[in-house]
């Protein structure tokens, strides 16, 4: 009998088929260009919405979210309320058969390693292992965490930015530092703080902070972080720019649930006179169970350290650290990706592994505007400076891979490279809400009180679903808990809906901003299909234009009155224009037949001959090829193809 072929696939999140070729033949990506040397390489059409977890849903199933149920970042179940949403990282929201499903009917066993859309774990997947599933996206609007349990904070001096979870960025104050026992010898007056940690979201410890001077002339230039006010307990002692190692405590989550849970200090500012100070205290990491086995957590700490679900892109973002400290963290994330799937490799019995890391998609979050020469923010004189940031990110990720690759065998292995989706330039984020409401779709107020959106479903047409980005949902009467639109109305709410996001405009530059708006019948024009999964899908499907993300919320403000009250009030602004470095500027929301929107396929090892594709494939047919290559049956609802060009 035939020895089986090994499946090894890399699932590198929005890593981009130009940047690959580009970064390739500066020779700065040795290990991705032997791959692309010896296998086949091609550029694939994403889904639409081309978004994470809708993509690699259709990756490891080659179904499309109509079939899939996965139809943007959330999900929406019928019968709900129509702003309820879901996490579609939940594999329970899955209706499609996947690659490691179709692989256990063959005998077969599967490890995934931080794979999106398999969460919760409860026994992992059967026949097979689990290592954490991702992910936390990195979302300003939305703090929806799998594993986390509480976000990064900063401690300083000043008020600093705070755009993801309000109330995270504490201003301190100092005061002469009293009853402390065991303190070093300060050649400065100390001075103390007290902080909690973390100081919204969940609960967790009180620390005192101690900031001293330990060294003669130089000012103030040490803090120390302790339980109580006796510095032998010190959990950390740290100058400007050093990190703590990591530090065990127990915490009570957002849902009141005790969870034990691991974090980092920082110190990004100690001035000599401790008038500029911070303390970043990194976000908390679940020390709960995330293998199965559970045994398995161990072994992989052992080798790789503690499990981090996602990075901070927003404590750059809000100026609380230096870029280098960011690229740093998305470093850390790929040595612990790397490591992991190492192990795995070379001590698990398993014939296929699945393994993901997000630092790509991330990043280019936050820094593709420099880079891209149709983006507002691209700069000819800069560029070269973001895209050498790129090239770090990028050649983490080649460094990764080669040490994953050290003890693969490719004449036994098949070695697949995968994204997801492509990016372009973000340059606008429209209020949508207050579009629908101008066009009668729509009806809210905003509490004054506390900012929240109340929907007056008694004159509400149409909701998006969460975040905004593709869905619209009518409020159909018999369907929905408060319809209002009756089903003979249907079609023509539908017409009106599509009329009005074809009608709106940028009011800065008077531009169109939605390319494509269809009713949900003919979404299959998206790659939309109507399987089981078809009734996720929005009543209307829209695409806005490449350089916009819609904002999910309505615009509010605080109004402080006479008598020194303050209420919120919403404005009348329709549209927040991005900021290069402060929030993001590059999206993935385009059409997914667009260029940048394209995502990578490499294909190497076993069975494989050097080519490349001289048109893009469909992300569908990635599913039915590797299980061919495999000898394995297709996963059951795969839409795609097998790709001919291989033979």
């Amino acid at each position: 009998m035939d020895k089986k072929t090994k499946l090894l696939m890399l699932g590198v999140d929005a890593a981009l088929p130009d940047l690959i070729k580009k970064f390739s033949s500066e020779g700065i990506l040795p290990n991705i260009s032997k791959l692309m040397n010896i296998g086949y390489f091609s550029r694939t059409i994403t889904t639409f919405p081309p978004l994470t977890a809708a993509a690699w849903g259709a990756i490891v199933s080659g179904a499309g979210p109509g079939t899939c149920g996965i139809p943007s970042l959330m999900v929406r179940e019928p019968g709900e309320e129509l702003d309820e949403w879901h996490t579609s990282f939940d594999k329970r929201k899955m209706k499609a058969e996947t690659l490691w499903e179709a692989e256990k009917k063959a005998d077969r066993t599967s490890a995934l390693i931080n794979w999106p859309v398999t969460w919760p774990m409860e026994d992992g997947i059967e026949n097979g292992i689990q290592i954490a599933a991702s992910l936390n996206p990195p979302f300003r609007f939305f703090y929806m965490p799998l594993w986390d349990i509480a976000n990064s904070s900063l401690f300083a001096s000043k008020k600093y930015r705070c755009n993801q979870v309000p109330g995270r960025a504490v201003v301190k104050e100092l005061n002469d530092a009293k009853g402390w026992d065991n303190l070093p010898e300060s050649y400065l007056l100390p001075k103390e703080f007290e902080i909690n940690v973390p100081p919204v979201y969940a609960e967790g410890p009180k620390y005192q902070v101690v900031i001293i001077s330990d060294e003669k002339d130089l000012g103030y230039n040490q803090m120390i972080i302790s339980s109580d006010k006796n510095a032998d307990n010190a959990v950390a002692c740290l100058k400007e720019n050093e990190w703590s190692d990591w530090i065990e405590e127990d915490f009570i989550d957002n849902s009141k649930e005790s969870k034990s849970g691991t974090f980092r200090f920082y110190v990004p500012k100690l001035s000599q006179d401790a008038q500029e100070f911070s303390l970043f205290a990194s976000a908390i990491n679940t020390k709960e169970s995330y293998t199965a086995p559970s045994s398995l957590q161990k072994e992989i700490e052992e080798v790789a350290g503690p499990y981090m679900e996602v990075d901070d892109p927003w404590a750059f973002m809000d100026g609380w650290v230096e870029l280098d400290q960011y690229l740093n963290q998305l470093n850390d994330h790929v040595n612990w990706w790397s490591k992991t799937t190492k192990y795995v490799i070379e001590n698990k019995d398993v014939d296929s592994i699945y393994t993901w890391v997000g630092t790509v998609d991330h990043a280019q979050h936050v820094l593709y505007g420099g880079i891209d020469p149709k983006s507002k923010f691209y700069d000819p004189e800069e560029s070269e400076k973001w895209m050498d940031h790129m090239r770090t990110v990028y050649k983490q990720i080649d460094r990764g891979i080669g040490e994953i690759l050290e003890n693969v065998n490719l004449d036994e292995t098949l070695v697949t490279l995968v994204s997801d989706h492509g990016f372009s330039t973000l340059e606008w984020n429209p209020y949508l809400k207050y579009y629908l409401r101008e066009a009668d779709l729509l009806s809210y107020e905003i509490d004054p009180e506390s900012g929240e959106m109340i929907i007056d479903w008694s004159k509400t047409k149409c909701f998006p679903l969460e975040p905004c980005h593709a869905h619209l949902f009518i409020n159909l009467k018999g369907r929905d808990p408060q319809g209002i639109v009756e089903p003979e109305d249907y079609h023509k709410v539908q017409r009106e809906i599509i009329d009005a996001l074809l009608d709106m405009k940028n009011p800065i530059n008077g531009e169109r901003m939605v390319e494509l708006a269809l009713p949900k019948e003919e979404a299959g024009q998206l790659g939309n299909y109507e399987f089981q999964g078809f009734d996720k899908i929005g009543d209307v499907l829209f695409a806005l234009k490449t350089n916009y993300m819609a904002n999910p919320f309505a615009y509010q403000s605080k109004v402080q009155y006479p008598d020194g009250t303050e209420r919120i009030v919403e404005n009348t602004e329709k549209i927040e224009p991005a900021e290069f470095t402060k929030n993001f500027s590059g999206v993935h929301l385009a059409l997914p037949w667009n260029k940048e929107m394209h995502a990578s396929l490499i294909l190497a090892g076993k069975g494989i001959d050097h080519n490349e594709s001289n048109k893009p494939l469909n992300i569908i047919d990635v599913a039915p090829t590797i299980s061919k290559i495999l000898d394995i049956p297709k996963p059951k609802h795969a839409e795609g193809n097998f790709i001919d060009e291989l033979m």
